[in-house]
């Protein structure tokens, strides 16, 4: 068993670009001290300081957040690590992985855009695999795609934002274990999806594997900016010493713990946007200018109409945001609709029923 640990450590450091590998991390004493003080005179804060303890800087560890996740989400502690938004687990995993001007990562459009944002400023390639006709996963043109180009990084999100679509997690596994590089699967939808099997899963298995989730979404805390990495522990250790040293600030975990502690009233707001989802898609079917219903497994509804940007004027018109993803490969014509609140869902219903093409 040592031995196979030894292999798999060694499977996973390669990966990681050398200058990353051999990094000194920028140590902190509130990083190593893991007791109790009552007087704090390492980091050159201020001693002036409320309640709300802003005065001291945060943990740079996040471990009561990442120790409620272990206890309500079951995802252990020694794999996570907590990003400043997903958005900055996306940044990172691209400068931990993958060399300027030389690699490359793999995304499958239409999907969500920052994969390629932060691939292009660090100098690295994108290779675009579209999607089937259907917006299913091409899951034969992923597998040339990673043999012919050999990408560090293949990006799946699922649920797909903007097509709300599930890919299966066969198919993902398949995808990971033809892929020598990583695998970063974007669950930030997942808790909406009916009977959704996680790609944590995998990473027993399959250590290239990373998970990224979120609590913007399901756990109501997109102000706080909370991103989840889940993680073979190598990997989740290099991320920890080449992240940010404080890079979550204070009063944004007290909102991340405050929103995992409150998990069950999580899971009815969740229960009921499902509900208003099926409700809105039913809707949106009887319609006369809907010409499409995407089905969706996350907390938005995509549909294709004859004239989307006309019908978006009209909407902002009426004080009321949509996003439009028309400028999307094969999404011609269509809004994306984030489900909202009953009444917020009431006046978008009012509107759509004057519409007129």
């Amino acid at each position: 068993m040592a031995k196979y640990e030894e292999e798999r450590t060694e499977d996973v450091s390669s990966l990681l670009n050398p200058w990353i590998r051999e990094l000194v991390p920028y140590s902190s004493a509130r990083s190593e001290f893991s007791g109790k003080a009552d007087v704090l005179l390492d980091a050159n804060e201020s001693w002036v300081g409320g309640n709300d303890g802003v005065n001291r800087y945060p943990d740079p560890l996040c471990r009561e957040l990442r120790k409620a996740l272990e206890e309500k989400l079951g995802l252990p502690y020694e794999m996570t690590a907590i990003g400043n938004g997903s958005d900055e687990i996306i940044d990172m995993l691209i400068r931990m992985f993958c060399a300027p001007g030389k690699d490359s990562v793999m995304i499958e459009r239409p999907t969500y855009g920052t994969y390629s944002v932060f691939a292009r400023t660090s100098c690295v390639d994108v290779v675009d695999v579209p999607l089937t006709p259907s917006l299913d996963l091409d899951e034969e043109a992923v597998m040339r795609a990673i043999a012919e180009k050999k990408p560090r990084i293949v990006f799946i999100c699922t649920p797909n934002n903007p097509t709300g679509r599930v890919y299966p997690l066969d198919a993902v596994e398949r995808i990971a274990a033809a892929n020598p590089g990583i695998t970063a699967v974007d669950e930030a939808y997942g808790d909406f999806a009916e009977n959704f099997h996680s790609a944590v899963n995998l990473i027993a298995a399959n250590p290239r594997v990373v998970v990224l989730r979120t609590l913007s979404k399901a756990f109501a805390a997109a102000g706080a900016r909370i991103g989840v990495l889940v993680a073979d522990p190598v990997i989740q250790r290099t991320f920890m010493k080449a992240k940010p040293p404080y890079n979550v600030p204070l009063l944004s975990q007290k909102a991340g713990l405050a929103a995992v502690n409150d998990y069950e009233n999580v899971k009815r707001r969740v229960e009921e946007t499902r509900r208003r989802r099926k409700d809105f898609a039913s809707f949106l079917s009887s319609l006369p200018f809907v010409r499409e219903v995407f089905p969706s497994e996350a907390n938005f509804v995509l549909f294709r109409t004859g004239d989307a940007a006309a019908l978006y004027t009209c909407l902002l018109e009426k004080g009321i945001v949509v996003r439009n993803r028309s400028s999307d490969p094969m999404l011609e014509n269509t809004l994306r609709v984030t489900i909202g609140s009953e009444e917020e869902m009431e006046k978008l219903r009012e509107a759509l029923c004057g519409w007129r093409e």
